[in-house]
């Protein structure tokens, strides 16, 4: 059917439908010509991702919420946005100190003073040993594994650090080292794995310079209906069904189980799929995917060896609440694990299993292991371990890591006279 065949109804809407079109293509053209109502782009980092702790070029205080509480929580970064209350400058000058650098996501960047998160307690452990160290800490909420190292390969590797320790979170990295949206990943090849720039969702490509105003205003509006969401979530779905040979049934079944994870009455209702379930529905609906993210952390501990031969490399894997158990359940989680097709036995058992087999591949491939998982468990004390908001580590958790990490090093120390002990 030809425009002029049409019915005068659709001719109408033609005409105005090209009118509305060449308006705000002539709208656009002037805005961009002059400079007008420049779009407020979210752009990603390059190399890592996301990045929230950018440098600065000075020190700088940072503050954060702690959901649980309600407390406003001060920290201090250095000019290149890593937790330290020293400057780059002070940090290289000291040649007598022992220098760390830990790197992870939102377990390691916790809500917290330097001196309570893992890496403070580690630090002040060693100086106690007496072992002068300072310790710097770069981690990002949302990082994977992968993500971690490229943070520490491009901030704080520049600090010539005697240690570098990964802190791997077992309620969800072995599902996140799988992931490209917005993240650098490993992509597989026929000779093994190459690391591959981000699948920009919902950040904006840094290599990319976007000038229109009317395509910035309907992204704008689909992110506040969520419509852009939904189809970045369904979009890194499909591509992970499709490398594990899974049909849109299974995704579907999938995202299900998900929407059953929200829990309303925890502080977030999205914390215990993000801390926990949302790995363990994933890998008990894909289970071809547990051994693709093994051989994904393997790929990545030998890199990492093979990049850094002159560095003691320390695996420090942090469990999950559900995980490290010991203290009365929640019945939020108890609740939610009724309205999924798992058990919380089950769930143990799977993230057990990835905790146990990064203590292989450290001394498959000559890491340090420390073992925070045991004595995050021979807590003997009342007081939480995680929160009860977005199920964080909190500061006697912390404390317990560090002194932990510490103890695998001084350990170390003792028996390998190749671990440096000093600088």
């Amino acid at each position: 059917m030809t425009i002029s065949k049409a019915p005068p109804f659709l001719k109408h809407v033609l005409v105005y439908a090209v009118i509305v079109v060449v308006t705000l293509f002539v709208f656009d053209g002037i805005c961009i010509g002059f400079g007008l109502f420049p779009p407020v782009m979210n752009y990603g980092d390059a190399d890592l991702g996301l990045r929230y702790a950018k440098a600065t070029g000075r020190m700088t205080i940072s503050k954060c919420m702690e959901f649980s509480t309600g407390d406003t929580v001060t920290f201090q970064l250095n000019e290149d946005g890593v937790r330290t209350s020293l400057s780059r400058a002070a940090v290289l000058a000291d040649a007598h100190r022992l220098r760390i650098g830990v790197s992870g996501d939102s377990q390691t960047d916790l809500c917290a003073p330097n001196e309570r998160i893992p890496g403070g307690v580690l630090e002040a452990a060693l100086n106690a040993y007496g072992h002068p160290s300072t310790v710097l800490t770069f981690g990002q909420g949302y990082y994977s594994p992968l993500q971690a190292y490229l943070a520490f390969r491009k901030i704080l590797l520049p600090y010539r650090p005697d240690v570098f320790i990964l802190q791997v979170y077992t309620g969800n990295d072995l599902q996140d080292i799988l992931r490209a949206d917005d993240r650098p990943h490993f992509e597989a090849t026929d000779s093994g794995y190459q690391i591959a720039g981000p699948v920009w969702y919902s950040l904006d490509n840094p290599k990319v310079r976007r000038t229109s105003r009317v395509l910035y205003v309907l992204r704008t509006l689909g992110d506040r209906i969520g419509v852009r969401q939904t189809f970045i979530r369904v979009a890194e779905l499909r591509r992970l069904g499709r490398q594990q040979g899974a049909g849109i049934a299974d995704i579907v079944s999938y995202i299900r189980d998900l929407v059953k994870a929200r829990e309303p009455s925890v502080g977030y209702p999205d914390a215990l799929s993000a801390q926990m379930l949302n790995q363990q529905l994933f890998f008990q609906h894909f289970p071809s995917a547990r051994e693709e993210s093994i051989r994904r952390m393997r790929e990545l501990m030998i890199l990492i060896r093979r990049e850094n031969p002159g560095i003691t490399l320390v695996m420090a894997p942090i469990p999950s609440y559900e995980l490290v158990g010991g203290q009365q359940l929640d019945s939020s989680l108890l609740r939610t694990l009724k309205r999924l097709p798992m058990t919380y036995d089950e769930g143990r058992r799977q993230e057990g299993g990835f905790y146990d087999r990064l203590r292989e591949l450290s001394n498959e491939t000559h890491w340090i292991f420390a073992d925070n998982l045991a004595v995050l468990r021979n807590y003997q004390g009342s007081e939480r371990l995680y929160n009860s908001f977005d199920y964080h580590l909190l500061p006697n958790a912390s404390v317990l890591v560090g002194q932990a990490e510490a103890e695998a090093l001084r350990r170390a120390m003792s028996q390998d006279k190749r671990v440096a002990l000093s600088r």
